[in-house]
């Protein structure tokens, strides 16, 4: 029987997603957008530039369910999407003890010259050290593997799917349906493979 990380039932699931500019932040929010228009969920998405240039802070704030707000508040985020370790550090005030964290496994070293960045092992000892309930997932290698390295946003989401937290609002199909809404046809089927990857690895780590 396959089993899923099951959140507490509430009205709302309050999400936040995480990342620099480049990585695709917006484009998983508008997939996820369209997912739950297509499920007939209601949901609101905001998103937040710290710098509008690549590389650049990017928050996107995901509210699924009956949100009366479009902003996650702080320490209210049932889960965090980190497609960036620094940039989940940099936003731990959202999350709270009880929160899922769903990371990528990667740096991205900041562009300022002598800049050290700490090593993504390092980000996820630290992280696990303060308790927190954590899946890694390596996107950049399952992107690859999909066909195309600009895919690690959507192996993310599948990661997302395959804990089976949305399961109450969004199915796997629903996404699939709305990538091939959002993305043009040329992109529809390295995605869809990205998302499955994505999807599978999760579950095999909560299994």
């Amino acid at each position: 029987m396959e089993r899923t990380m099951v959140l507490s039932r509430r009205k709302t699931i309050n999400m936040v997603i995480v990342g620099v500019g480049g990585q695709g932040l917006i484009t998983l929010g508008r997939v996820l957008g369209n997912a739950s228009i297509i499920s007939g969920t209601n949901i609101l998405v905001s998103e937040i530039h710290g710098l509008a240039q690549r590389g650049g802070s990017v928050i996107v704030h995901v509210r699924i369910g009956e949100p009366n707000s479009p902003l996650v508040p702080l320490g209210g985020a049932d889960i965090v999407l980190g497609l960036e370790l620094i940039e989940v550090v940099r936003y731990l005030e959202y999350a709270n003890h009880d929160s899922l964290f769903i990371v990528n496994n990667r740096v991205i070293r900041p562009s300022l010259p002598k800049v050290r960045a700490p090593s993504p092992q390092a980000i996820l000892s630290k992280l696990k050290e303060l308790g927190l309930n954590i899946i890694a997932i390596n996107a950049r290698e399952l992107a690859e593997k999909a066909g195309s390295s600009l895919s690690e946003n959507i192996v993310m989401l599948g990661a997302l799917m395959g804990t089976g937290v949305l399961d109450e609002y969004i199915s796997l199909d629903h996404v699939k349906k709305a990538i091939k809404k959002t993305l043009p046809p040329r992109w529809h089927e390295v995605n869809i493979k990205a998302l499955e990857l994505g999807y599978m690895e999760a579950k095999k780590q909560i299994a």
